[in-house]
């Protein structure tokens, strides 16, 4: 029983994540980067360092607490699954990247800001759109973490078989180039909150359906 009430409030760390996210995110935002030229993009580091640190800082707390949010999501499908596993481990190792990568997207501003004093202009202005790459990595990766999931869902039922066609819906979204940067700011937090309020209603050891048996090797 202890163990899955440990799993339940791991499971809440989601809502955590997507909190800090955005309170990360307000702070990044009330500071707003200026225009392209090099010197006036030195002037944001250095005038804006504390901003820039807290909420890359904030925004990078959440990323860990999503981590812990995967943990609870992994021992869920796992035990839908059963040993084996192969959906649980895909979806868990994309969600891992995922996280790497939001841990990343405000790095090169929080290196900029520490180094404010020896930086160069272009190296400001290089560092602004460094994080771009770690972006498009989190969409792909958040991507297929939502699709294993998915997948896992329709053939075990570890949640609602109507959280499986919300999560192919936002994956398809995360692939779409235009608006996959969206995907990753609006759907994958959205997602997240949906799916760590459904650990938390629904206990482990009660499956929304049962998991078909495993042939014997």
């Amino acid at each position: 029983m202890t163990r899955w009430t440990w799993e339940r409030w791991a499971a809440l760390s989601g809502l955590v994540a997507v909190a800090l996210w955005a309170i990360g995110v307000v702070i990044d935002e009330s500071s707003s980067l200026p225009g392209d030229d090099p010197n006036e993009i030195l002037s944001w580091f250095q005038d804006e360092s504390n901003t820039i640190l807290v909420g890359a800082f904030i925004f990078m707390l959440g990323s860990l607490f999503f981590l812990i949010f995967l943990g609870a999501l992994r021992a869920r499908l796992v035990e839908a699954e059963g040993r084996r596993a192969l959906l649980t481990a895909i979806a868990f190792g994309a969600g891992i990247v995922a996280t790497a990568m939001t841990l990343l997207i405000p790095g090169p501003n929080l290196a900029g800001a520490l180094a404010e004093d020896d930086l160069t202009p272009e190296a400001a202005q290089a560092l602004t759109v460094m994080d771009d790459a770690f972006f498009v990595g989190a969409e792909l990766a958040a991507a297929l973490l939502l699709a294993a999931t998915g997948f896992a869902i329709l053939r075990y039922g570890a949640l609602p078989r109507w959280l499986a066609w919300i999560s192919f819906l936002f994956a398809l979204w995360l692939l779409i180039p235009p608006i996959g940067w969206a995907g990753l700011l609006v759907g994958v937090p959205l997602w997240t909150i949906i799916v760590a309020l459904l650990l938390w209603t629904r206990p482990g050891g009660e499956p929304v359906a049962a998991r078909p048996p495993e042939p014997i090797p």
